[in-house]
């Protein structure tokens, strides 16, 4: 009998020592299957291209090479985590045209933009005529640039009350409360809903076209420029007068009628071809200073929401416009500093 026990007790321990990797395995297993379980949404094997937007306001390609890709949740969004097995590209090849920059859209800038600080009586009494309509591209930090230039060329406004009114155009930053303050004093600051960023330039020139067309249709010619330039006005008058007829058709400054896109990314106007993928861009005036008539920008307006956003405005503008009107070169009313 004693030796019966013996050999179970024996068996019993074998099995014991057998099944303690398994034990063991499934200590670790179970809780990983519960953190998983609780917290991946999905798993999938993923092998197209995607886009992903970079600094300079281009796109690069990357490509999951038979990558799995794990969604978690989270309490304010899905976070995409991917191992290391993937590349990028710059140049798209033939089967990836589908994520390349569209021609065309439906609504790209149809809605307005939402406006933080707007000044809508700058240019009232609508039944007053007003000739030229200046809108300043500006940055939150640059107050004694846009303090020098009220204090110089600005004069000519008469304090925002002659012939030539004037707007700064600024988008938002952690100076929103200064650019309050200040707009209290001086009555003259568009501020947009949107960083205030360079790659962000094409949505505060937008805006300052819909600003225009929307508060200040009785202007009969706009220019568009930067607060670090000098506008000499006699000169800028002068231009406008001489070409009053031409401007109803036409964008005048310092213009090129071809250019080539930069490809270099250490470039500040660096485009991607996934962002531009054409050889050259269509003929655009410097956004340093532009000066057309209220009836272009109008129509630029009405153009934008059929025209994909491009991040540098000046070229953006050109590829509204390119089929229907042309552009002049005026140098004699500005001086960059």
């Amino acid at each position: 009998m004693l030796k019966i026990v013996h050999m179970k007790r024996r068996n019993f321990q074998t099995t014991v020592v057998r099944l303690l990797p398994c034990i063991i395995s499934l200590g670790i297993a179970f809780p990983m299957f519960c953190y998983l379980y609780t917290n991946v949404r999905s798993l999938t094997l993923y092998v197209k291209p995607f886009l992903e937007y970079d600094a300079t306001g281009g796109t690069k390609v990357v490509q999951t090479i038979k990558t799995f890709t794990t969604l978690q949740k989270s309490h304010t969004q899905t976070i995409v985590k991917l191992n290391q097995t993937m590349h990028t590209r710059t140049k798209p090849s033939n089967k990836q045209n589908q994520i390349v920059r569209q021609h065309k859209c439906t609504g790209c800038f149809s809605e307005s933009i939402d406006l933080i600080i707007n000044n809508e009586e700058i240019c009232k009494p609508s039944n007053e005529s007003i000739d030229i309509l200046i809108m300043i591209m500006s940055s939150p930090q640059n107050k004694l640039s846009r303090d020098a230039i009220r204090d110089t060329w600005l004069k000519h406004t008469k304090m925002n009350k002659g012939n030539i009114r004037y707007v700064f155009l600024l988008g938002e930053s952690q100076m929103t409360k200064e650019l309050e303050e200040e707009n209290f004093q001086t009555m003259d600051i568009i501020l947009g809903s949107f960083k205030d960023t360079y790659n962000n330039l094409t949505y505060k020139t937008m805006m300052s076209f819909q600003w225009a067309t929307k508060h200040c249709r009785n202007a009969q010619f706009v220019m568009k420029t930067d607060d670090d330039v000098y506008v000499h006005i006699p000169g800028l008058k002068r231009v406008i007068n001489e070409n009053a007829n031409a401007l109803q058709n036409a964008v005048g400054g310092s213009c090129q009628r071809i250019a080539s896109p930069i490809r270099d990314k250490r470039s500040k106007w660096y485009a991607s071809f996934e962002s531009y993928p054409e050889k050259t861009y269509p003929g655009y005036c410097s956004g340093t200073g532009y000066v057309t008539s209220l009836n272009v920008i109008t129509k630029i307006v009405e153009i934008s929401k059929t025209v994909p956003f491009f991040h540098l405005e000046d070229v953006y503008v050109a590829l509204c416009i390119k089929k229907w009107i042309k552009i002049t070169s005026y140098k004699r009313f500005y001086a960059s500093l």
